[in-house]
Formats: C-alpha cells, sequence, structure tokens
C-alpha cells in the first residue's frame, strides 16, 4: 500500500492531470469512432498490451499539444486581463519570482506548483473536449439525442472549466505577490524567554 501511495507522488500526479487527462480526453472520441471497422477492433483485441501502450503515448502527445494551446489562452486571456487590473505588476511578479532564490523552499511554493497542475488541466479539457467532440457527432452508433445531451454536458462543463480556471489563475497571481514579500514585511514571532524567579536560599 505505501508503495502504491508514493508512486502518486507530485512528480507522477501533477503531470497526470496536466498532459495525460486532457490528451486522453481528447482521443476518447476517436478511439469510440474507431471502434467501427473490423479491422480496428480485430487489432485491439488481439494486442491489449500494444494498444493501451500506443494510447498512452498518443494521450501524452496531445496533451502537450493541447497545454501549448492552453498556454496561449492563459497569455492572451487570463494574463492581460490580471496585468491591466494590476496596472502591469503581473508581469512584473512574475518575472521576480522567476529571479528569486529561496535559501529555504516555503510551503506556500508547494500550493504554487499544485495551482499550476489544476489550470493547465483547467484549460486542457476544454481543449482536449473540442477536439473529441467531432468525433462524438461523427460515430453512427450515436442517436441524435445522445448527441445533443453529451454536447450540452461538455458545453456546460467547458464554461465551468473556464470560470475556475480563471480564478485558479488569479489565487496564483496572489500567491506569488505573498511569495515575494520581503521578511521584513513578515510577521516574525519570537520564542518567549521565562523570567528567572530568584529562588528563596538566594534571596536570603
Amino acid at each position: 500500500m505505501k508503495e502504491l501511495f508514493s508512486a502518486f507522488s507530485a512528480a507522477v500526479f501533477y503531470p497526470l492531470i496536466s498532459f495525460v487527462l486532457p490528451g486522453l480526453t481528447a482521443i476518447s472520441g476517436w478511439f469510440l469512432l474507431s471502434f467501427q471497422f473490423d479491422s480496428f477492433r480485430w487489432v485491439v483485441s488481439h494486442n491489449h498490451t500494444e494498444t493501451a501502450f500506443t494510447l498512452m503515448l498518443l494521450s501524452i502527445f496531445l496533451g502537450i499539444v493541447i497545454d501549448d494551446i492552453g498556454m496561449r489562452i492563459e497569455s492572451l486571456w487570463l494574463d492581460r486581463r490580471r496585468d491591466a487590473r494590476t496596472c502591469g505588476t503581473h508581469h512584473q511578479e512574475w518575472w521576480a519570482y522567476l529571479r528569486k532564490p529561496f535559501a529555504i523552499e516555503p510551503s506556500g511554493r508547494r500550493h504554487l506548483r499544485y495551482l499550476v497542475a489544476r489550470l493547465k488541466f483547467e484549460l486542457g479539457v476544454p481543449v482536449g473536449f473540442a477536439i473529441t467532440a467531432l468525433a462524438l457527432w461523427l460515430n453512427p452508433s450515436i442517436t441524435s439525442g445522445q448527441r445533443a445531451a453529451v454536447t450540452v454536458i461538455g458545453l456546460c462543463l467547458f464554461a465551468y472549466l473556464l470560470f475556475e480556471a480563471a480564478s485558479t489563475h488569479e489565487e496564483l497571481g496572489v500567491l506569488r505577490h505573498e511569495l515575494l514579500r520581503d521578511n521584513a514585511e513578515m510577521t516574525s514571532f519570537k520564542k518567549p524567554v521565562r523570567a528567572e524567579i530568584p529562588s528563596a536560599s538566594g534571596s536570603a
């Protein structure tokens, strides 16, 4: 059990939700569409391991491409909006954060890495759904009612994740601003010094 939890450490979990899940979302509809062909079903049924390995590589590749699109959305929409709202300090704090060395890593940086992975997921899944939606509409085994239902659910999820991405991006900016604060601005707590009480023998 301990090995199972260690496998899902931050080094594995963050790329999983940042690249693999958006990539799997993008190829899921096309995989179902390919099952309409007998030759494809024969290859999958006789090559389970190879098929799974190929799908994983393909999802990682598409996940990286989707991440590039998500970065464009972030820079053209989220960064510009927050930079205008903060009068240009957003980009200044971003570069200052990249330049600042930390002798001891603050706990906030771990939370920042989690927020970055979450932002990539929230920007990547809508793009992945847009890619897979065309395959769902082309699939003859799916009825028109099912297509309409999937499309409505997908659009709601699309809008919700983009709304959450804007909130996550704002939280990232606030956290980065707090991590850049000087130590002099931080509230320091000193260990109270216990006053010595003279003993009865000493006062005599």
